[in-house]
């Protein structure tokens, strides 16, 4: 028994050093071919179905010439490996009805047409994994991929790493006879053309794995983070303190850690002491646009660490918000046409939601939640990964700080999916609106006892949104001016554009508001900013991390009643930038939430004012 456990042990010291080198290898690989090699891109996920859903029968192959979902991200492979694997979990709930996906593992295998077959082995949480391609040119775009793989229930199986030194057991999967541990998990050919990705879905007990391959061509790109980027600061900006928080008390000091490079740019924000999540957020993303003076020794700029606090006053806030807003909407001594026409669009814009917050409401429609979360692997997860990409190192502002590094490396991928019976009613200043859950991921709930309780869904109230940003006390916290003239489902109607005063009003850093040129009536609306409840743990994400997430939430109206416009829909999304790209060119979603509303049944719809024409 002790010679075989050592025989063991030197069958996993020869199968680590091995596998030393091949990721040694794979890793400079893209330095040492020249640009016209084959890479095989595999990305590898585990899907869960919904309560109830039929089970997957069979291998199912999916090719972008067959299905549209496949078209959809075929533009993203050229992209970066983040991209491309977000687009792919998009592209798998499109397909699928699953309930959650787990990303795996990725790899790519570099192929010029010198070997017969590549080979790899591959351990994540639970299993290990053995991947055998036989490729085939049959013109230069297009290849055949003979794909088998293997799977052993015993994680870095020895057995399936000696696969990649023993010709013999190579020889021996092969021949089918495979028993005991070890279990054939595919033996397919795949047809495939240079950037034309596939995805083939394999039938588990509770689920389905899904691999997605893709063939591209030249060295891959690798990502570098970089941050903009001093004690007197010479350029601030004050931080949101939303109007709940005020109200409710809550008021303090964060304390921070501020990394600031030889130009006297901000480059890390790191919380020392918290306040609130919100709070603490909000203080990060205004240090981190300040500037200032740069830090010198010996008469040379350097980069520095220094120590300060961001101090939430209520009255200090409300003297700053009153002295802007008391400034008025224009300057000058006359108004010029486009002011004259704006302010007649805020004035009768002002009437229709004093109409909104005037009436009495009582209805019930439908309302159908599509909700996806898409959780990230922390540094811990990343280090017990097969595959762990290390994208930036050296002694930097954030390495000294201990800031961790946001990987955007996606896990575990969460579709919910309700249809509940959405109630509100209004009576003078009461409002009271429930959410009965009538099927949550396609399984029906007859008893209609369960109400949904999640708190980004539950704390909206989109009927009053217009109220926020053009009643007659939030116009005094923005400015305002027209952008266009555009049509909403068929109305003529005016875009205008709202800019808070001082930084965040109500939750709102930038709107875009469509009023109808009839009756000002509100179509649409368009709003960034970061929503005050039920965004907890994605604000400490954002903090730990030094991101600076988009937060976008579009309302439409098209119900109509009594002069008034009803939501017929709200699509929310909460976008992380990628590490060290553009921001504005490639955003990974955190949150996607589409809500429908249809079947309205209304039994008290009663305006007490008209519509200003």
């Amino acid at each position: 028994m002790r010679g075989s456990l050592m025989e063991g042990g030197q069958e996993m010291v020869k199968m680590y050093r091995f596998l030393t080198f091949v990721v040694g290898f794979s890793l400079l690989a893209p330095c040492l071919l020249a640009a016209d090699y084959v890479i095989i891109q595999v990305q590898f996920f585990q899907g869960k179905w919904s309560e109830g859903e039929p089970p997957l029968k069979q291998i199912e192959v999916y090719m972008a010439a067959s299905y549209p979902e496949i078209s959809a991200f075929k533009a993203k492979v050229a992209g970066s490996k983040v991209v491309l694997k977000a687009a792919i979990v998009d592209t798998l709930l499109g397909l699928t009805n699953m309930r959650t996906v787990d990303d795996l593992f990725s790899f790519e295998k570099p192929w010029r047409g010198r070997v017969d077959k590549l080979i790899e082995v591959v351990s994540s949480n639970e299993a290990t994994f053995l991947f055998i391609f036989i490729p085939k040119t049959i013109s230069p775009r297009k290849l055949t991929l003979q794909t088998a793989i293997y799977k052993s229930k015993q994680v870095g199986d020895p057995f399936l790493a000696n696969v990649l030194l023993n010709k013999e057991l190579y020889e021996f999967l092969s021949s089918g006879k495979v028993g005991g541990r070890i279990e054939k998990v595919l033996d397919t050919t795949l047809d495939l053309e240079m950037g034309d990705p596939a995805i083939v879905a394999i039938p588990t007990e509770s689920g389905a794995y899904f691999m997605s391959v893709v063939l591209s061509s030249g060295q891959i790109a690798s990502g570098k983070m970089e941050f903009a980027g001093g004690p007197k600061a010479v350029y601030e900006v004050t931080p949101v303190y939303p109007t709940e928080l005020r109200e409710k008390g809550v008021e303090g000091q964060v304390e921070l850690e501020v990394g600031i490079n030889e130009e006297g740019g901000v480059e890390a924000v790191k919380v020392t002491k918290s306040l609130h999540p919100y709070l603490d957020n909000a203080a990060v993303q205004a240090l981190k646009q300040w500037r200032f003076e740069p830090v010198l020794r010996n008469g040379k700029p350097v980069s520095a660490i220094i120590t300060t606090d961001v101090n939430f006053n209520r009255e200090a806030y409300r003297r700053q918000e009153e002295l802007l807003a008391n400034k008025g909407l224009y300057s000058g001594e006359s108004e010029s046409a486009s002011q004259i026409l704006l302010r007649d669009i805020l004035e009768g814009s002002a009437d229709y939601c004093q109409k909104l917050l005037d009436s009495a409401f009582d209805y019930i429609c439908e309302e159908t939640i599509r909700d996806v979360f898409y959780n990230y692997k922390t540094p811990e997860e990343l280090k017990k990964s097969a595959v762990v990409l290390t994208i930036i190192g050296g002694d930097d502002l954030l390495t000294q700080m201990g800031v961790t590094r946001f990987t955007a490396a996606h896990g575990r991928t969460e579709r919910n999916e309700y249809v509940c019976d959405y109630l509100l009613i209004k009576k003078a200043d009461m409002i009271e609106s429930r959410r009965i859950i009538l099927k949550e991921n396609g399984y029906k709930l007859p008893d209609r006892t369960k109400h949904l309780e999640e708190k980004r869904i539950s704390s909206l109230v989109p009927l009053l949104e217009p109220v926020k940003i053009l009643g007659r006390v939030g116009q005094r916290l923005f400015d305002y001016r027209i952008l266009q003239e555009e049509k909403v489902h068929g109305k003529d109607s005016y875009v205008i554009e709202a800019t808070p005063k001082l930084g965040d009003a109500g939750g709102i850093e930038y709107g875009k508001i469509w009023v109808r040129k009839k009756n000002f009536q509100v179509l649409k609306i368009e709003i960034s900013g970061v929503p005050l409840e039920g965004y907890e743990s994605v604000l400490k994400e954002l903090t730990q991390y030094n991101l600076k997430a988009k937060f976008i939430t579009t309302f439409l109206y098209k119900v109509e009643k009594k002069g008034i416009a009803f939501p017929s829909s709200v699509a929310l999304r909460v976008k992380y930038p990628f590490p060290g790209m553009e921001p504005q060119a490639y955003i990974s979603e955190k949150i996607s939430t589409d809500m429908r509303y249809d079947k309205y049944k209304f039994f008290i719809v009663d305006t007490e004012s008209d519509i200003r024409k």
